[in-house]
């Protein structure tokens, strides 16, 4: 029997840089905005001699032009592979370190504070929906996309039984390949 593989990819380095400083949760917000629509700052890829059957891509542009840059056929842009939303707290004009707000995201994400719990819950049923489209494939696949989605799709692979290396933040424009047999 044939190993299929997965290849997984952040995209590249966009333009707009991360967040610092103080900033109020719509200001957050308003910053995820301009991420979403920044340029890519393309580099040399490793083609890492795959040969893939099939790329799906994050539907954003800075996933679609990494996807390019690694596959020469045609790209399959879905909105299922896009990053993890998250609402914003109705804290009015309190400012917080871009530190603090990324924590206090993460565990109302965790504990599914009703603020976050249907963004978290669609997004972990995109990861399973993903890990579904991948198992229904035959061939080796590349998937393109981001950071949140890769550690949660990671997860999702390992415990269908695919194996692979271990990140935690995905570097840019990285094939991190995992197999099953």
């Amino acid at each position: 029997m044939e190993t299929m593989r997965v290849g997984l990819v952040r995209h590249f380095k966009v333009s707009e840089p991360l967040p610092s400083g103080w900033m109020t949760s719509d200001e957050l917000q308003e910053w995820r905005a301009r991420y979403d629509l920044a340029e890519v700052c393309p580099i040399p890829v490793a083609q890492e001699g795959a040969n893939w059957h099939r790329c799906y891509a994050s539907d954003l542009d800075r996933a679609h032009k990494t996807a390019q840059a690694l596959y020469s056929g045609e790209i399959l842009a879905t909105p299922e592979l896009r990053e993890a939303e998250f609402g914003s707290f109705r804290t009015g004009r309190l400012r917080l370190p871009v530190l603090v707000w990324r924590w206090a995201l993460r565990l109302a994400w965790m504990t599914g504070h009703s603020s976050q719990r249907q963004f978290r819950d669609d997004f972990l049923s995109r990861v399973r929906s993903v890990a579904d489209l991948i198992e229904s494939h035959e061939g080796d696949l590349l998937i393109v996309s981001h950071a949140g989605m890769m550690l949660y799709l990671r997860k999702e692979l390992l415990r269908r039984g695919f194996c692979g290396p271990k990140f935690g933040i995905a570097d840019h424009a990285n094939i991190y390949i995992y197999g099953r047999d």
